[in-house]
């Protein structure tokens, strides 16, 4: 057998066309992973607890004997899952939770198939403490421009926009996996929790932080979902560019009608129930903001299938008042910008600061 090769995270990111493989359970990858991570899970949680059990209970060796019971009739199909990655990848490394035997042994598995492959130093763990770390001691290149506007006035799209035209922004939205309010998360999987959104920030910061540059984010409160962002990104946020987005009620409820649009097309009777699920959720800021009647009125078109006559109460009579005391607070908007149409406000901005 050749000599094991380890590899620490900082000294895989130098190699070329490569990718992370998670050998944990589905479940720890679900909660958890390097991004951009496959997974080919080694033991099941049923597997993996019972094996747990006879380790504290029984002993060590027996632990192991059991697991190479549980792991033999599975090499074949893991050993095929591998090769299928070698296929398209120069270097493949795995990854476990320290850096332990589950890994280790899909790499020697790996190995006397003829594959080449790294097992990473310390697994997720030591993974998970460089990001803690990078974030931690993060200093910017570049400064922040942070898009201002009412919701639905299509920030998000412009940002995707300006992205195609070659600037560098930061969707906190997108890597949180939520859109941010109480409907934030239909249509949508389980938003991400922290320490795969910190992950993913820096990727991206690490992708896009360059000096003297300029990244674009959309403003938002410090939570987003399920995630809190950073203190020293909300701060550089907060000393940032200020540019306002503004948009006609008819063209925000149309934006705001084609970002769900895939969700109450395909089944609108979740989609329903969803949003009445939201509405209650939310009631008594409902009430307070908007008053009872709007409340059971919002009720009553959701149960119709309303769903822009909806947005559009929503926003006059919830969304707008209490954004626009926080906008106001602005008094020094870099620019103003009306999106009516996407593709220009985009340009406009993109021009303005001569990307």
């Amino acid at each position: 057998m050749r000599k094991e090769r380890i590899i620490t995270y900082k000294k895989s990111l130098e190699l070329e066309n490569s990718i992370y493989i998670d050998v944990r359970t589905n479940s720890e990858y679900q909660e958890a992973t390097i991004p951009g991570a496959v997974n080919i899970e080694l033991l099941n949680d049923q597997q993996r607890k019972k094996i747990g059990t006879i380790y504290k209970k029984q002993s060590p060796k027996k632990a192991k004997l059991k697991g190479v019971e549980l792991v033999s009739p599975k090499i074949p199909a893991l050993i095929a899952e591998v090769n299928e990655l070698a296929k398209s990848y120069d270097n493949l490394i795995m990854f476990c939770a320290r850096g332990g035997l589950r890994s280790k042994s899909l790499a020697e598995f790996s190995d006397l198939a003829g594959i080449e492959v790294y097992r990473l130093e310390g697994g997720y763990k030591n993974y998970r403490h460089y990001i803690m770390h990078k974030l931690a001691n993060y200093k910017f290149k570049a400064k922040i421009a942070v898009l201002h506007g009412n919701t639905g006035v299509g920030k998000t799209y412009i940002l995707k926009e300006m992205e195609k035209m070659g600037a560098n922004i930061v969707d906190l939205e997108g890597i949180a996996n939520h859109r941010g309010s109480a409907f934030g998360s239909i249509g949508l999987n389980q938003p991400y929790n922290q320490k795969y959104f910190e992950s993913l920030l820096w990727q991206e910061l690490k992708n896009k932080d360059q000096q003297d540059g300029v990244i674009f984010v959309e403003a938002e409160s410090r939570r987003v979902g399920h995630s809190v962002i950073p203190e020293f990104f909300y701060k550089k946020m907060k000393a940032g560019d200020d540019l306002l987005i503004k948009a006609k009620m008819a063209k925000r409820v149309d934006n705001i009608y084609l970002e769900y649009i895939k969700d109450i097309e395909t089944n609108k009777e979740n989609f329903r129930e969803r949003v009445l699920e939201s509405l209650t959720a939310i009631k008594k800021y409902l009430i307070k903001k908007a008053g009872k009647k709007n409340y059971f009125k919002l009720l009553d078109l959701a149960e119709k299938s309303n769903f822009k006559k909806l947005t559009k109460i929503l926003l006059a009579e919830y969304y707008d008042p209490m954004y626009e005391h926080s906008q106001a607070k602005i008094d020094n908007y870099k620019i103003k910008i009306e999106a009516e149409n996407i593709k220009h406000a985009a340009q406009e901005i993109v021009n303005f600061y001569g990307i």
